[in-house]
């Protein structure tokens, strides 16, 4: 079974494999819109569960998830296989940066997996002094502001939104975070005095940016070593 998992032919063959799914599911979304126009509005677990009645259409998704979950244990496995069995004080950087970078990928897909299964996305429409009881969340918007920027046609808008009563300034672009969510205006009316606030919690963030980290890491030393690796010998 270890193997198996080790074998670079197992990890292209699994590789290559996905990359056809998902090319294929590029040309198939486009065509069914009515069916997939939601899946950028929630976390994929739960859109895939609310539209369990069409299971046989997303199929090829649950697919995907089992290449994604194979793809992630192999190159696990092959990189805690190649730190223990072929690292020695001499070829410590050489051997290890490639095992960091590949690291760095895993800690990546794991923070989306984590934000697959437990986060959410949420909006929800808030007029003017209307108190909401959102997510666990008691929020209410105060006020809001309409206003024009030197040179700028289109007008912005800014909204003072109270949660759990702490006070926080929303913008396009600006967005406010309390107890790990992200609290965004999408949009307003200043007529209507109406408000599009969106909620997102994205538990495996953290883990992406640890990941991030770690590649980096390990591709700054992938190049330290190639890069002495073409100095001429003596310098």
């Amino acid at each position: 079974m270890l193997k198996f998992f080790v074998s670079i032919k197992t990890y292209l063959w699994v590789t290559g494999i996905g990359m056809g799914i998902f090319l294929i599911g590029s040309f198939y979304i486009p065509k069914n819109l009515a069916i997939f126009s939601g899946i950028n509005d929630m976390p994929l677990i739960k859109w895939l569960l609310l539209n369990n009645n069409v299971f046989d259409k997303l199929l090829w998704i649950y697919v995907l998830i089992a290449i994604m979950l194979l793809v992630w244990v192999s190159t696990l496995i092959c990189s805690l296989d190649a730190i223990i069995k072929r690292t020695t004080r001499k070829t410590f950087v050489r051997i290890l940066s490639p095992q960091i970078l590949h690291i760095g990928i895993v800690l990546v897909i794991l923070g989306h997996g984590i934000s697959a299964l437990s986060g959410y996305k949420h909006d929800v429409s808030m007029t003017a002094m209307e108190s909401y009881e959102v997510r666990g969340f008691n929020m209410k918007v105060n006020n809001m502001d309409f206003f024009k920027k030197p040179g700028e046609n289109s007008t912005r808008w800014r909204v003072n939104l109270e949660i759990d009563n702490n006070m926080h300034i929303l913008e396009v672009g600006k967005p406010a975070f309390y107890n790990n969510v992200g609290f965004f205006v999408k949009s307003a009316r200043e007529k209507k005095q109406l408000a599009i606030i969106g909620l997102i919690y994205d538990p495996g963030v953290l883990w992406e940016i640890i990941g991030a980290v770690v590649f980096v890491v390990g591709a700054a030393g992938l190049f330290y070593t190639k890069f002495n690796e073409r100095l001429p010998s003596g310098t």
